[in-house]
């Protein structure tokens, strides 16, 4: 967002995106918790609680600098491990949100839009768009849904994907601690944090979400009969 107050669609876009997003991911996940009989997640008040209990202040952080961040993980009972499966079922349900999301501004875009070229790059991904301030807002929504998806897969606690590893990976001594020094000693945040940053504070440092949104944009666009170049 940093790099966008000159562009008030973009700017527009990227916050109304991020938070309806983590809206949408909290109560995708609060709901299929329910469907696999799990309701730690709607007693934790997930459904109801305002967006300060859905987000860190680094999440804030990256978010203003890079324009995408990660929700908060919802409590659920994976106490057992014989519910390991129910549980990441339900965790899924975050991701396949954001994606959703991400296609639905897409067809959005697609009724506003003439074309938009999105480039993958070291930094961010790069859009030129042609057709005004309703379609620019509308592709940025998607943009930033499809960032959203990406970050929650990266594989390092606090995000779902990080939660994923370690729900359904090994019960070693070892593997515990691995866990237990990437959430309690905040080493996963701080592995999140830098691929996030150092790519908008160094040239040159490769960005995970710049190199992936544009294929996951251009794919999405595919399934509607949107080209995206």
């Amino acid at each position: 967002m940093l790099f966008h107050l000159a562009e008030p669609a973009i700017l527009l876009g990227i916050a109304v995106a991020f938070v309806v997003g983590v809206f949408v991911h909290d109560a995708a996940q609060v709901l299929a918790a329910r469907l696999v009989r799990d309701p730690t997640p709607m007693r934790a008040g997930r459904l109801t609680t305002g967006v300060k209990t859905r987000l860190t202040p680094f999440s804030g952080l990256a978010v203003f600098i890079v324009g995408h961040g990660w929700s908060e993980s919802v409590p659920m009972n994976d106490v057992w491990r014989r519910r390991r499966f129910h549980v990441a079922g339900a965790i899924l349900a975050g991701p396949l949100a954001y994606l959703l999301l991400a296609l639905g501004s897409l067809a959005l875009f697609g009724q506003l839009g003439d074309q938009a070229e999105i480039q993958s790059g070291d930094r961010v991904a790069k859009v030129t768009l042609v057709n005004g301030f309703a379609a620019e807002f509308t592709l940025w929504l998607a943009v930033t849904f499809g960032s959203m998806f990406i970050i929650s897969l990266i594989p390092v606690p606090p995000t779902d994907g990080g939660r994923l590893v370690f729900l359904l990976g090994g019960t070693s001594p070892g593997w515990r601690n691995t866990h237990y020094r990437l959430t309690e000693g905040n080493i996963g945040l701080v592995i999140l944090l830098a691929l996030l940053l150092l790519p908008v504070l160094f040239l040159g440092f490769p960005s995970v979400v710049g190199q992936l949104i544009g294929p996951l944009l251009r794919g999405l666009g595919s399934l509607i009969g949107l080209n995206l170049y």
